[in-house]
């Protein structure tokens, strides 16, 4: 275990915006009722972000690892902090290969809060960085 006092870990929404090429944009991201698009066939909007073929977010530019839409991605981006996803805990942990296999996976574990795995920092001239202390 690192001394907590010590580690340093990524800002998630500095990281994002510097193409971090973590889990977050192989999530499934849920769209709030304002944000679904009308279909032109009457069927019900889509209620979440598609997928690319790679299981990445339909707006990852796959080249950067940036958000297209950064400026105006949905509310559930905007809120998300990948120090407190469980879904992500359970990834780092036990790995998954696709959605259905992570919801599994989550289903049935527990992970505590306390031992949750900071995302850590991969360069330290990043300027997504915070220190713990700075952050609590």
């Amino acid at each position: 275990m690192t001394d907590e006092t010590n580690t340093v870990y990524v800002d998630c929404d500095a990281g994002r915006r510097l193409g971090c090429k973590t889990f977050c944009c192989r999530l499934l991201v849920k769209l709030k009722p304002h944000e679904m698009e009308k279909r032109d066939d009457g069927l019900p909007a889509k209620g979440y972000v598609g997928k690319d073929t790679n299981g990445l977010c339909v707006h990852m530019d796959s080249e950067t690892w940036l958000c297209k839409i950064w400026e105006d991605r949905p509310e559930t981006c905007r809120e998300y902090s990948c120090n407190t996803d469980f879904l992500l805990q359970v990834a780092i942990r036990e790995g998954f290969t696709n959605i259905v296999d992570l919801a599994r996976k989550a289903s049935v574990s527990y992970i505590p809060k306390e031992t949750y795995i900071k995302v850590p920092l991969i360069q330290e001239e990043t300027p997504a960085v915070v220190e713990l202390a700075d952050a609590e």
